[in-house]
């Protein structure tokens, strides 16, 4: 418990700072609620539609990792109970066996990689190893019958190599002899016998064009389809030797034939410099796939309908100068490669998830308004109509035996799982994951504005008020941007809830929008930032801000700023170049600052190709126009840079250029580095250091603004 005294004394004597006098009816949530909060997740439906397996995960703040088990509860909301006590940190995706006897789930139980784990439930027990290969095996799915589980494991070329010498080495040690010749290959393998010898393991060889991963140097590695016998002890048979990236797999429903993605390179070229996936086809006793090509389009999550008639598959085009801000759409194509059709083409939304349901029905979300609703359609061109609506978010589902069931965020109940008839009528909520939290704590409402921003455009934000708020107070006012550029915020989007009820709990008055290029508006709303990123939606946040000020909500001298990834550059130059006067404390969380060094020193490089249709060199101009740092010396605002030590996404270089510049010219700035944290540390980071994040932007904010 030492880890959650450390924190105890700042986050109180915040609350104590700024929670009004007679407002103690409830609490205020805190950064310290994250250990208290269940999340629900991996939503899975039996067959016949009577019971949902969903998994439920924790922070511990005792261990200061992540707990994850399983949980079965009854569709017609009858009471739910858990499955496993392994608290495993990675457990997930249940599927349930056609009978229902039984499910499969991956978890690493034993160390190492992830493996495939088969629960009785019919018969009852514990769980049984499936797989139990050194690399790891996920994303299963049973065969029509339920005697087969079809899944992938990620091999690296070498792994690739050497089970190919296996089958033949006399052979593949022959050709090697003849192209280099005996003396030559002998002389070549003492060398790199002393090499390695020499370098204990930990000098890495770069040759790779995508050689940085999220953390660390990315381990080239390749899924290759495997099909298992579903019985203990079972030797499962690798269908595949791909040197390119695979994609999961689908039955087909006679059991004959499983479909999957993969992004196949030209001859000659490596897969790093690839991005065009298609379908395949492959025998499920293994043989040559036959592959569905996707002219001008890359396909991915391909799965079957339950009559054989047609497949299902994800889709964007690749051949537009919008790559990165187009809508993902959802297709279907007969298994011969005709009769190909976008389902969600004529919403101009972005889906997320779908499902192929056994009574002909596909179900599918979309980013819509701030919202993740679920719709479904037929295959045979019934329009699509909503399952699940209003101001909320479906985060996982599944559709099974007359039954839809999902999990769901919510504003007023953060994560619950819920179920209905497969039209969506007769809503129940199955769980009461976190009552007990929220029975006593302050949750704000977020309440929904429209406004013109300074061109005219309509656009939808949400303010939420702040505990004790009475009519004529004026709190400060926090504004909270999103990244991505492409992301959506709204009622329906659960990773920063905590955040705004922190600070709405310590007095704030909190705004969220979803400026130009956000999702769930349309294609031409996400491509209206092209090589623009700065100015733009800056304004049209900054003039939300205004009209939640016009309202009387918050207080003018009083204003603070943060935003995390593309927002930590929006952050930066809005205090940079847009309203260095305006804000009285700003917090840039894992931004991007110089868009020349995120080019050369990150893992998502291709995304400013994308966006600014071009690289550092063939438009220098756009590079230092539309990068932060260039506006440095404009800065007033007290800045808080919070960044991971392995952020290969947007890359700590960036920020260590931009900290060293407003250092050098004397700026009020601090920064925070978090170890061992990737991109994804406010989301599923070090628990002790989410709480950590929490409180710092909260005390920058108190410190300046207060």
């Amino acid at each position: 418990m030492k880890r959650i005294a450390a924190v105890l004394p700042l986050g109180a004597a915040l609350l104590l700072a700024s929670v009004p006098a007679g407002a103690q009816e409830k609490r205020a949530l805190t950064a310290l609620d994250l250990y208290h909060l269940d999340v629900a997740s991996g939503v899975a439906v039996s067959p016949d539609g009577r019971r949902v397996a969903y998994v439920v995960t924790r922070a511990d703040s005792a261990e200061n990792r992540y707990k994850r088990d399983l949980w079965i509860a009854q569709a017609d909301g009858s009471g739910a109970r858990r499955l496993t006590w392994t608290e495993s940190a990675n457990l997930g995706d249940p599927a349930w066996a056609p009978d229902g006897r039984s499910l499969v789930f991956s978890s690493a139980r034993e160390g190492g990689r992830p493996q495939l784990w088969v629960l009785p439930l019919a018969e009852g027990g514990e769980a049984w190893p499936l797989t139990d290969l050194k690399t790891g095996a996920a994303n299963a799915a049973w065969s029509p019958g339920g005697d087969r589980i079809a899944f992938t494991s990620s091999l690296t070329p070498e792994e690739l190599a050497d089970s190919a010498a296996k089958r033949d080495s006399a052979r593949v040690d022959a050709a090697a002899i003849r192209d280099i010749g005996r003396d030559r290959a002998a002389a070549l393998a003492a060398i790199r016998a002393k090499l390695e010898q020499s370098a204990r393991g930990d000098v890495r060889r770069v040759t790779r064009r995508n050689h940085l991963g999220e953390t660390a140097l990315a381990e080239e590695r390749y899924a290759q389809l495997y099909v298992v016998e579903a019985r203990p002890g079972a030797k499962p048979v690798r269908l595949t030797s791909n040197a390119y990236p695979t994609g999961a797999p689908s039955w087909s429903p006679d059991g004959r034939s499983l479909v999957y993605a993969a992004t196949l390179p030209a001859e000659g070229r490596h897969p790093d410099y690839e991005s065009d996936s298609d379908l395949f086809v492959i025998p499920a006793a293994g043989g040559t796939p036959r592959r569905i090509a996707e002219p001008r389009f890359t396909a991915g999550s391909p799965r079957w309908s339950a009559d054989g008639r047609w497949i299902a598959y994800q889709r964007q085009p690749y051949d537009t100068l919008y790559r990165t801000a187009v809508n993902t759409e959802l297709v279907v194509v007969r298994p011969d490669g005709t009769g190909m059709r976008s389902v969600t083409g004529p919403m101009d939304r972005g889906v997320g998830d779908f499902v192929a349901a056994g009574d002909g029905w596909l179900y599918f979300t979309v980013q819509s308004e701030g919202a993740v609703p679920l719709y479904r359609t037929r295959l045979d061109r019934v329009a699509p109509q909503r399952v699940v609506s209003g101001p909320r978010g479906v985060t996982s589902f599944d559709v099974s035996g007359g039954t839809v069931a999902w999990s769901q965020m919510h504003p007023q109940r953060p994560s619950d799982v819920y179920a209905a008839r497969a039209d969506g009528t007769r809503e129940r909520r199955l769980t009461a994951l976190n009552d007990s939290l929220l029975a006593g704590v302050y949750v704000g409402d977020y309440e929904e504005l429209w406004y013109p921003s300074f061109d005219g455009r309509r656009i939808q934000g949400w303010f939420i008020r702040p505990m004790g708020h009475r009519e004529g107070s004026r709190p400060p006012l926090a504004v909270e941007i999103h990244g991505g550029p492409h992301a959506m915020w709204g009622p329906g989007e659960a990773s920063m809830w905590l955040e705004y009820q922190t600070l709405a709990g310590a007095g704030y008055t909190v705004f969220l929008s979803n400026p130009r290029g956000s999702g769930g508006y349309g294609a031409e709303w996400l491509q209206s930032i092209h090589r623009s990123w700065g100015t733009p939606p800056a304004r049209d946040v900054l003039v939300g801000a205004d009209s939640v000020l016009a309202r009387g909500l918050a207080d003018p001298q009083r204003q603070a700023v943060t935003g995390g990834s593309y927002a930590g550059y929006l952050t930066a130059w809005i205090i940079a170049k847009e309203a260095p006067e305006r804000f009285d404390a700003a917090v840039a969380q894992r931004g991007v600052y110089d868009l020349g060094i995120w080019w050369g020193a990150s893992n998502t490089y291709q995304l400013m190709q994308y966006e600014f249709a071009a690289r550092p060199w063939e438009d220098p101009q756009i590079v230092r126009e539309q990068s932060p740092i260039t506006y440095v010396e404009n800065v007033r605002t007290p800045l808080l840079m919070l960044h991971g030590e392995q952020d290969y996404r947007t890359t700590i270089a960036g920020a260590d250029a931009m900290y060293r510049a407003l250092k050098e010219l004397e700026k009020p700035v601090e920064m925070v580095r978090y170890p061992r944290e990737g991109h994804e540390l406010t989301r599923s980071g070090e628990p002790a250091h989410r709480v950590d994040h929490m409180l710092r932007i909260l005390e920058w904010f108190e410190r300046h603004v207060r």
